[in-house]
């Protein structure tokens, strides 16, 4: 399933399709979304006139999951051409002549950045699953097993101009309707962190496939390593990973900033609601949602200090060379490679705060900062 949805990826940043050949499905996707995003604040207004805390506490995680999706997909969608670009020439840069230490290496990291993106997506899928099928699964048991009456519930409160209680075809179009909806939503959330952590993770990869280059090649301005790599390729392809981690920071940045304005609120939204679940299920599913958000920042954080690491550590190898053996040539070249090393590649929210793995310290503490605030302005209330 993974693998089908990379390649349906992979057919969208293919530049020489026709338009509509290209984007056609966004002909449904923008007015069930729209539909979707309209009924979800119409009726979040209503609850709040009303001051119902308990229905805003259910009903706010999935709305701000919606909004951030949103928020994403209006800050991607015109990179899409940037994020080809990118893919091309980090395929371009891909070679297979590596030695047993590289290739080792190269392994151990590809491995750990494909079981982090198949954790991340089937765990995102499955809790999404849990979410939305619950209501359905407690409306059959009540009402055809345990014969109670109840109410029909949906995945997501929404105000709409039609009684869903009693017609059961339009109660089930709905529900459907908004299962599908909050799908393509996490879709897109999920999907623009895997892209980001992926293209990340590769270009990581290069740099300490250059490091290993660099610790083999020898201080004459002409002697190629056994990977056919000299000082002057070396510096040629130290500077497309250079050009690329800026591209990619450029395509990614306000997705970050955005991901980090929402994410503390949405988690603590989720924890929040868990407090006030009707049962076991629908607690796990918000504690789920709580895991997903913060395992997603991680990885995030993760993936962009190893980048920085990796280019910075570059500079150290650089440094530790023989370059005062070789020639003029040589000890020039050895000194621009560490002179652009002291300029970490990585990534940056909104080309201001670099992330790191300082940064999810921070998201989480002020995660727990918002969720003891709420917890405060509820018991505030309830007095």
């Amino acid at each position: 399933m993974l693998r089908s949805k990379i390649i349906v990826f992979n057919r969208f940043l293919e530049e020489d399709r026709p338009f509509v050949k290209k984007n056609w499905r966004f002909f449904y996707i923008v007015p069930a979304v729209l539909v979707h995003l309209i009924s979800l604040t119409t009726h979040m207004g209503v609850l709040i006139s009303k001051k119902q805390v308990i229905n805003v506490a259910h009903m706010l995680p999935p709305f701000l999951v919606s909004i951030h999706a949103t928020l994403k997909a209006l800050v991607i969608i015109p990179k899409t051409a940037e994020i080809s670009t990118i893919m091309k020439d980090l395929g371009a840069l891909w070679r297979t002549n590596y030695t047993d230490k590289q290739t080792k290496e190269k392994n151990r990291l590809l491995k750990r950045l494909n079981f982090c993106n198949k954790a991340n997506f089937w765990v995102a899928m499955v809790g999404t699953a849990q979410y939305l099928i619950s209501p359905m699964l407690e409306i059959l048991i009540r009402r055809f097993i345990l014969q109670q009456p109840c109410e029909l519930l949906l995945p997501v409160p929404a105000s709409h101009p039609f009684d869903l209680n009693h017609n059961w075809f339009v109660y089930t179009a709905v529900y459907f309707f908004q299962s599908y909806t909050m799908f393509l939503l996490v879709y897109v959330y999920n999907g623009s962190e895997l892209i980001l952590i992926t293209l990340c993770g590769l270009l990581a990869n290069e740099f300490v496939m250059l490091k290993h280059d660099l610790s083999r090649t020898t201080p004459t301005p002409n002697t190629i390593n056994e990977n056919g790599i000299g000082i002057e390729e070396f510096i040629k392809k130290h500077q497309k990973l250079i050009r690329l981690s800026r591209q990619l920071d450029n395509v990614f940045n306000r997705m970050i900033f955005i991901e980090l304005l929402f994410v503390g609120i949405t988690s603590c939204a989720f924890r929040f609601a868990g407090e006030f679940a009707r049962g076991l299920i629908y607690t796990l599913s918000n504690y789920v949602a709580v895991t997903i958000l913060l395992v997603t920042v991680f990885y995030v954080c993760y993936y962009g200090e190893l980048l920085t690491s990796a280019s910075v550590h570059l500079g150290n190898v650089a440094y530790q060379n023989l370059w005062y053996e070789g020639s003029k040539e040589y000890k020039q070249a050895i000194r621009l490679i560490i002179k652009r090393s002291q300029t970490p590649c990585g990534l940056t929210s909104l080309k201001y705060a670099a992330v790191s793995l300082n940064t999810f310290t921070k998201v989480v503490s002020t995660t727990w900062s918002y969720f003891s605030l709420m917890n405060s302005v509820y018991t505030v209330a309830e007095q």
